[in-house]
This record gives structure tokens, sequence and C-alpha cells, in this order.
């Protein structure tokens, strides 16, 4: 069985948006998963834990929504999965606006399930349309399920509050980091190559 490799100019290209979606998907999961809303660093803002946990997680939204968008518009990436993950980032930036105005944490889980469970299934669904012709498609379905099974999570059992809601995030996004960081290391891999 022969190895497909990613071709040198396209690992080159994509390794960078990857490594920022991974390293920050990796941050926002640790914190959201070990966050008890009582640590001094919240006290700072006057121990408003629910605040400070939705604006963490529209962060994570917005800031990654940024980076899946430089992936996006790589002309290395096929143009089937380029819409997919266009349409993914605008929807993850729409989820990271909504969460800022939601005041209970149930409304948190909807509009936080939502955003993960689209782009999941953007992703998902953009690996599969061009799995035989860009080998990083495979990443993406990977990534994609797991992201998608993490806002089904958050639909499912969220919890009676936003710790709850932000653990369960978080355990779904350390898994899809340590994908990412595979996919990335490999990209570094073949940028390297030559």
């Amino acid at each position: 069985m022969s190895v497909t490799r990613v071709p040198v100019e396209t690992a080159a290209a994509l390794q960078r948006p990857v490594w920022l979606r991974a390293a920050f998907t990796a941050a926002f999961g640790i914190f959201a998963t070990f966050w008890t809303g009582n640590e001094d660093l919240i006290g700072l803002w006057g121990d408003n834990a629910f605040f400070i946990g939705k604006v963490v997680m529209a962060a994570f939204f917005i800031v990654t929504a940024s980076m899946v968008w430089e992936y996006a518009k790589s002309s290395h990436v096929p143009q089937r999965l380029r819409t997919m993950l266009a349409a993914g980032a605008a929807l993850w930036t729409l989820s990271g606006a909504v969460l800022v105005l939601m005041g209970a944490s149930w409304a948190v889980a909807v509009a936080a399930g939502a955003g993960l469970l689209a782009m999941g299934a953007l992703e998902l669904i953009g690996g599969a349309l061009v799995r035989g012709e860009f080998v990083p498609a495979r990443d993406h379905m990977t990534v994609g399920g797991v992201t998608a099974l993490t806002g089904i999570a958050l639909f499912i059992w969220h919890g009676p509050d936003l710790h709850a809601v932000a653990g369960t995030a978080g355990m779904g996004m350390i898994l899809a980091a340590a994908l990412l960081l595979i996919s990335a290391a490999g990209l570094t891999y073949e940028a390297r190559r030559s």
C-alpha cells in the first residue's frame, strides 16, 4: 500500500493556521475543563465568574474562526472544503457574538452547542467531499466529527451551571486539539521535506 503525501507547497502554506488553531483550542480546552470559577484571577474582575466564562467561550469561537478563515482562504484548499470552512467560520463568529448576550447557562450551552455542531458538521462534510483529492481531508473529518459530537453533548447534557457547560466543551476541545496537533506536526514534517 502506497502512502499519499501532502505536497510540500500545500503543507508549507497550511501549517501555520493549523498550529495556531491547535494551540488556541488546547488552551481553551484546558482552561474550560479545569476552570472552577473561584480562582484569584477571576476575582480581579469583581468575582463575576459567569461573565468571564462566557467571554472566554466567545473569544474561543471568534479567534478560532479567524484561524479557520485563514486556512480556508488558501488556494491550496479545494473549493468545496473552502466553502464549508468559510461558512463554519462565519457561524463560529456569530456564535461567539451571541454567547456574550446570553444570561443563563442553558442558553450558553445551546449557543455554544449550535456553533460547535454546525462547524463540526461543515468541516466533516467538507472533508468527506474532497477526501479523494486532498490528503488533509481525513484530518478535517476527524476534527469535524469530534467538534460536532461535542456540540451534541452540550445539547444533551450541559449541567446546571456554566462550569459544567465549559467542562463539557473543554473536554471535547482537548480531544480536537490533540487531533489538530497531530495534523499540524504532519504538515510541518511534510513542509520540511524537500
